[in-house]
């Protein structure tokens, strides 16, 4: 398989903006380029209307991450990082979230919490929620009681 020159790629990713561009207008060009990306990612896969509202929406979080020095999760997590913040494989930690299932987006979003949000049913989801939470209201009393006690030690543990 012949590789892509750095040229043709870039190429490519003018395409992709241009026509975000055509579909909301001016103004694509100020946002960081991890949010162009993300557009012409959901373009792909959202009605021009939900791209708008996409568009509309990054501006708004751009422009408060500007005037705040971060940006800040929008799932309620309350994670900060810089706009400009990479992970381990120089890609941009924050991610347009949107659900596949109804097709539409839901805001921007911490990597992190994109994934864990986007794995899974939300039956299981809501479950998982309410066991950590289930365990965390328990008194320290009892967190101490089972951490000493030594199952292995008392009588019907297992089967003799």
């Amino acid at each position: 398989m012949k590789r892509k020159s750095k040229n043709e790629t870039r190429a490519r990713q003018e395409r992709g903006w241009n026509e975000v561009a055509r579909i909301v207008g001016a103004g694509l060009f100020e946002l960081p380029s991890s949010l162009k990306n993300g557009l012409y990612r959901l373009h792909r896969e959202l009605s021009d209307a939900e791209v708008v509202l996409a568009f509309a929406r990054c501006r708004a979080w751009y422009a408060k991450a500007k005037v705040a020095g971060y940006g800040e999760c929008e799932c309620g997590c309350k994670t900060r990082r810089s706009i400009s913040a990479v992970n381990s494989q120089g890609q941009s930690v924050w991610c347009l979230d949107h659900d596949k299932r109804t097709r539409l987006f839901r805001g921007v979003l911490y990597q992190q919490c994109n994934v864990e949000i986007g794995i899974g049913d939300m039956r299981r989801k809501m479950a998982h929620a309410g066991y950590a939470l289930a365990h965390e209201s328990r008194s320290p009393e009892e967190t101490a009681w089972s951490r000493d006690r030594d199952d292995f030690q008392t009588a019907g543990a297992f089967e003799d």
